[in-house]
């Protein structure tokens, strides 16, 4: 029997390694996993407030305000009027569409790199692993 511990540790040593060459990858269009992160989910979902970012990223706040602060600075993303200064909402600018439309391709054919020697039943056992553990942390969250 496989010791959760090493599953863990495993896990982690995945998501590091897949983060470090995915920011290689991006670095042509000095876009950071980060950053690519909150372009593809208001991409997805359109304009949205910091705290659906955070959310969704499952990050602390201030993370998440200085990447939106950088991601602005290269105009990438505008924050829309709003009569309640509390719910700002952030959508991507015509420039952030285009980096999306790059990094997209960079991103699937990365990911597609990366699980080729993965077979679809093996992939579908590791999301439903990984939905069961998410699951269990979101418990562990509310508890």
């Amino acid at each position: 029997m496989t010791d959760f511990h090493h599953f863990f540790h495993q896990y982690l040593q995945v998501s590091r390694s897949f983060t470090k060459n995915l920011n290689e990858q991006l670095a042509a269009h000095g876009i950071f996993h980060s950053q690519w992160a909150i372009i593809h989910f208001l991409k997805g979902n359109g304009p949205a407030t910091l705290s659906e970012i955070v959310q969704y990223l499952n990050v602390e706040k201030p993370t998440v305000t200085r990447t939106v602060s950088r991601l602005e600075e290269r105009k990438l993303i505008a924050q829309l009027e709003s009569n309640d200064k509390r719910l700002k909402r952030i959508e991507l600018t015509s420039a952030g569409e285009e980096i999306y439309e790059l990094c997209k391709g960079i991103t699937v054919n990365y990911e597609k790199t990366v699980i080729a020697d993965v077979s679809e039943e093996e992939l579908e056992i590791a999301m439903t692993v990984i939905k069961k553990i998410q699951k269990q942390l979101q418990q562990e969250d509310v508890d």
